[in-house]
């Protein structure tokens, strides 16, 4: 991670590094205000606060905000005799057949998506690098499909769901019985079937902020530079990211999130200069790491991380609901 901890810090490095000075002047200049989310270790969600900032477990809603779904896929038949022809040829077919049966049974219905994260905005508005394109008040949730490694995102959000409220008087959902029944029949683990219920071990990690600064990745490509040189102190498994410039893991994303927006996903042009181009007004808006909790329901994450943008326009209206993810691996 370049995590850097102040612009003088920014400048410090492009003087160890040499850069040109119009090159460094637009580091610095360019640099957003960011907060890392430092993960505490995992423990009871029942035994933390309604509206605190965590990582897995199960969100505080206000009554009035419905459990984010994933709408049907628009051609559930084909999709599922797909899944069943790949799997005809994987090792140990008939082991997963009951759970790819499972997940064919909820490609034509819309189906609760998995909750991954909450951010209290409220908290986070009071530190020194907290975005000030983001509300500074209110709760920001994180949901994800967790179907969705077994027949692609198929579908303009990327798999994602933010969801934005400043209305208060949160109450702790339970996780709907359809995610139960996919962690208990194995859908995050490739049909391995869990030898316990959900409800039986429903934990989560609180999140801590650490205010710095970022750097765009556009820029940092073009020079060929690694400026890590000024990184700071981050515990083990942290890496959540709220607001700033996005730390890709490999190549810059925002051509990518243009096409999935307009359900382009995979295309050969999505590194097109006029795809990143149009891409570029997409702001990041959070990451989620996978080395969390998480990995009870997207363990195919592995080592790598959920980035999620809202594009400019949207962002100041606060429809979070038109948000784009895409992840990336090492």
């Amino acid at each position: 991670m370049t995590a850097f901890a102040d612009l003088l810090s920014i400048q410090r490095a492009c003087n160890t590094l040499n850069l040109d000075t119009a090159l460094s002047r637009a580091l610095v200049n360019t640099a957003r205000p960011t907060i890392w989310l430092r993960h505490g270790d995992p423990m009871d969600d029942a035994t933390l606060a309604s509206g605190v900032s965590k990582v897995g477990g199960e969100p505080d809603l206000p009554p009035e905000i419905a459990w984010p779904t994933r709408s049907a896929l628009a051609d559930p038949e084909g999709t599922a005799n797909s899944l069943r022809k790949t799997l005809a040829n994987r090792a140990g077919a008939d082991d997963m057949a009951p759970c790819l049966e499972f997940v064919i049974e909820h490609l034509a219905y819309e189906t609760p998506m998995a909750f991954l994260a909450q951010v209290n905005l409220s908290v986070m508005a009071r530190e020194p690098g907290f975005d000030p394109s983001l509300p500074d008040r209110g709760m920001l949730w994180a949901f994800n499909d967790p179907f969705a490694d077994w027949y692609g995102t198929q579908s303009p959000s990327g798999g994602i769901s933010l969801v934005w409220s400043d209305a208060g008087g949160f109450e702790r959902r339970t996780t709907p019985q359809v995610v139960r029944e996919a962690w208990q029949k194995g859908v995050s683990d490739y049909g391995s079937r869990m030898s316990e219920p959900w409800e039986a071990d429903v934990k989560a990690e609180p999140l801590t902020p650490v205010s710095g600064w970022s750097i765009s990745p556009r820029l940092s490509r073009h020079a060929y530079i690694d400026l890590r040189d000024e990184r700071f102190e981050m515990k083990e498994g942290g890496g959540d990211q709220l607001g700033g410039w996005e730390e890709p893991i490999q190549q810059r994303m925002h051509g990518e999130v243009e096409l999935i927006s307009t359900g382009k996903a995979g295309s050969e042009q999505a590194y097109a200069e006029s795809v990143l181009s149009a891409g570029e007004r997409w702001r990041h808006v959070l990451t989620i790491n996978a080395e969390t909790y998480l990995w009870r329901l997207m363990p195919t994450w592995g080592d790598g991380a959920m980035f999620m943008f809202v594009d400019e326009e949207e962002l100041e209206a606060r429809r979070f609901d038109k948000a784009v993810g895409t992840s990336q691996f090492t």
